[in-house]
Order: C-alpha cells, then structure tokens, then sequence
C-alpha cells in the first residue's frame, strides 16, 4: 500500500461510522475502531443446533453467566497491540509479523484445490436458485461442518466427510489446523478473527474428550445451563455479538436456543482489512446500474489503474488486492450471458490462481458500484443435496463421539444469512447460519473498461485461496 493511499484512508473517517462500527471482543477497542472503518469487514455466524425428539418441559431459570463456561478455548494473541495502524505498516513488527504469516498461508495453499469441489458445490447451490442479490461465506460453513464431523461417528460421519472432501478425520483435522492458522491474523491492520462454541443442555453427559478437542484443535469454547433460558440466550446473544463485531446484532437479537435443544455449535467469522490501492471519494460518480429489477441510479467508485485482467469464456474478472491479505474478485458476465451461468461452472474459481493462463495485463479503467446486500437461505435441502442426509435423520444420526445419550437426535434446522457492503474504504460484511440441531505495475499493451453496471459475481479470498465471500449482486438498492 503507497503511504499517502494509508493516510487518506486512515484521515477519511466519518464519525457516525466510528459510532456505528461496534466493539470488537472487548479488546483494544479504541485501536481497531478508529482505524477499522476504512476497511473490510465480514462477519459470519453459523449454528448448528440438535433438538430432542420429545419436547421438553418449557422455559427454566437458567444458571449465571460466569458459571456457564465449561471448557474455554484460549485463542492467538494479537500483534502489535500498543501500536496504530499507521504505526505498524512501517515497523518493523510488521515485517515480523508478515514473515511469519506468509509462512503459514504457504502450508494452507495446497488446501483449495481439494476443497475447490466443495466450495463450488456450495456456490452453486446457494447463488444460483435465488433470483435477487444474494452472498455466502463458504470457508466458514466448512469449519462448522467439521466441527459437526467431530461430534458424529459411523456413516453420519462419513457423508461429512465426503461433502468436505477428505478421506478420514485426521485429515480434516490436519486441514482445519492450516486453514486456522492461514486465515487468523489479529494485527492494526487486518482482522481476520475466526471463533467457535458449543452450547450445551446441562442435563446431558458429554464427552470430555470430545469438548477439549474441539477446543484446541477448533478453538471451541462450550457453555453448559439450560436450553430456552434467559440467561443462556442472553449469553448466546452476547458471545456473537462480540465476536461478530455487532454487525449482525440485527438478527443475533433473535438468537433463542429451543428448549429441547442438546447442542449448538456457533462459528465465526470476522474480517476486516483495507484496500491495497484505495478509491477515493472525489472520484466517485453517479451512474446507471442496469439491474433485473430495472435501472438505478448508482454511486459508482472510479480508478485508473494498471492490473490483471482475466477473460473467461463468457465472463472478464479483476481482483483488487486487500492489504496483508486476500483478494476480492469482480467477475462481469459478457453481454447477452446470465451471472446465474457462471455459478454453474466450477470453472469460475479458476479466477482465484493468480497464475493461471487467463490472466494478464492491461491498464484498466475501473468503475465499481458501491453496494450492499443481503440474503438468508435455508441450507436443509442444499446439506441432503450434498449428501449430508443421515444427520438430518433421527433414526440414523450418530452422536456418541459427543455423548452416549444423544438417541434420536438430528439436525433440525438450517438457514444462513449474510450481508456485504462495499465503499471507497473498503467492504463491510456480516453473515450467519443456523443449523437447528504492489508490486511495481506490469507493463500494459492494452487499455479496457470495465463498467460493473450490470449483474457481477463477487469472490473473496483470503491469502491461502480459501473463499471467505461469494455473492452475486443483480440490483443496487
């Protein structure tokens, strides 16, 4: 990132943004928050949570908070805590920390090609059957899955298994490690938090071997009291809201743990990163998005650059680098094509190998729309679809690795939800799901534009390749 571009993003901060951003887990608030709106911020929740066959008896007192916790995860310590944004890109604690990092996402890279199938099978079947704007967040699903692998056994395992793409849970296990330590970073300049728990009936036996691996191998703290109570939805409530960075408080003020509910499992994700190359406000400028709903008037961010440029068999991409992190990719479908098409081909996810023959250089310039959008989908079809269907059975569910009183236990239901917003500074994103139960510039021989004023496919990608966001945007509203 060029200095003056980190000082015009760290000087262009709206008060009410700094207001409205939240706390983050109650650690070096002042810090993050004063720095942290310029950039991107993704956030997802996803639950999985089991509910006995027979209803239970109702709401009861539910025990307090501090006696909840029965297993706690003890996660990373952030880098740098002293300093600012400004400070840290220029320390050398930075360049410390870079090392070590880059060090990490070397040993997750070779991951994506396996979890390639996954990833489109997800895509597909998430961004294809809606008809509006639409968004997902396929890495942390497949931490949940794992998560949800972990606590099964025989066949209910083995469909987990197969829908991740792994051989036999070591493996995941050994994957899941990767993929933490590659997309875990807690420093002035990025966020990229990743948390879990498990939210257990206090009136069951679990497994204690069980909730310490999942507490070190997932970073899974487990919380015990009494499903449907006050006390448990309010710490339910306030857990994702910290480790959402209240960017979902809309929706977790809902979050009710049933009754009959035995166990959930909430994951994480929170991202927040800034624009290598940021855009700035004074080239912004209104035009026409064309849109399925008809066309709008838009807020249309500008930038002349040289970059790389992919062109697909029906469809131009180019992806804007993120600082100490991924990249996000804008793919436009050619004229006369559906995006729904390009959801279709697993080949889009081609767009994130950097190396692949497709890509090359022109100078390029960009018009982005900035946009927010949202979506909520129920995932209980798409889990049988991918072959997840013994866990969605009470009859042929298996939980014993978790508890051996578990009988008739299945997942009850299914919905994920998210939300991406993107502007000069950067990209704001929340999502959950609920399962009830500079490189110098390359030399250019050619100048294009690339207009997003129609339907896009977007992908998010942390360093490692790992898809953190996809969503289609059809309309800006």
């Amino acid at each position: 990132m060029k200095k003056e571009d980190l000082f015009e993003a760290l000087g262009d901060i709206d008060e009410k943004e700094v207001k409205d951003a939240g706390e983050y887990r109650g650690r070096k608030k002042s810090l993050w928050i004063r720095y942290a709106v310029p950039a991107l911020c993704m956030a997802l929740l996803l639950g999985i949570v089991l509910r006995l066959p027979v209803p239970g008896s109702g709401t009861q007192p539910g025990p307090a908070v501090q006696d909840i916790v029965t297993v706690r995860a003890e996660y990373p310590s952030a880098a740098a805590e002293n300093m600012d944004a400004e400070e840290f890109i220029f320390s050398e604690e930075h360049k410390n920390w870079r090392q070590a990092y880059l060090e990490k996402v070397s040993a997750s890279e070779g991951l994506k090609d396996g979890m390639r199938g996954y990833y489109a099978s997800l895509m597909e079947k998430i961004l294809a059957r809606s008809d509006g704007n639409t968004v997902c967040s396929p890495l942390n699903t497949y931490i949940a899955f794992s998560m949800l692998a972990e606590v099964t056994a025989g066949n209910t395992r083995r469909q987990i298994l197969d829908v991740l793409g792994v051989p036999d849970i070591e493996t995941l296990r050994t994957s899941i490690t990767a993929l933490w330590n590659s997309n875990y970073a807690d420093t002035p300049l990025l966020k990229s938090l990743l948390a879990n728990s498990v939210w257990l009936k206090d009136s069951v036996s679990y497994d204690r071997d069980t909730l310490d691996l999942l507490a070190r191998d997932y970073y899974a703290s487990s919380y015990s009291g009494v499903p449907g109570s006050e006390e448990m939805d309010r710490l339910l409530q306030e857990w994702t809201d910290e480790n959402t960075g209240n960017l979902l408080s809309e929706y977790t003020k809902d979050l009710r743990l049933d009754p009959e509910t035995v166990l959930a499992i909430v994951s994480t994700v929170l991202y927040r990163g800034m624009w290598a190359d940021v855009f700035y406000t004074a080239a912004t400028e209104k035009r026409i998005f064309h849109g399925t709903k008809g066309d709008t008037e838009a807020d249309m961010m500008h930038r002349y650059d040289s970059m790389n440029v992919y062109r697909g068999d029906s469809f131009t991409a180019v992806g804007l680098r993120l600082t100490d992190s991924g990249t996000m990719y804008f793919l436009l479908p050619d004229e006369g094509t559906d995006v729904r098409s390009l959801v279709s081909d697993p080949g889009v996810l081609n767009v994130t190998d950097n190396t692949d023959e497709h890509w090359s250089a022109a100078g390029v310039d960009l018009f982005l729309p900035k946009f927010k959008v949202s979506s909520k989908t129920d995932l209980m079809d798409i889990m049988a679809e991918m072959g997840m269907t013994d866990v969605l059975d009470a009859s042929k569910a298996d939980f014993t690795p978790l508890s051996g009183e578990l009988e008739g236990v299945s997942v009850s239901e299914a919905e994920h939800a998210a939300m991406v917003e993107i502007d000069e500074k950067g990209v704001t994103g929340a999502a959950y799901t609920e399962l009830e139960a500079n490189e110098s510039a390359a030399e250019v021989s050619e100048e294009i534009e690339f207009i997003l004023d129609r339907p896009f496919l977007f992908i998010i990608a942390g360093a490692d390749g790992s898809i953190l966001f996809t969503g289609i945007v059809r309309d800006i509203e």
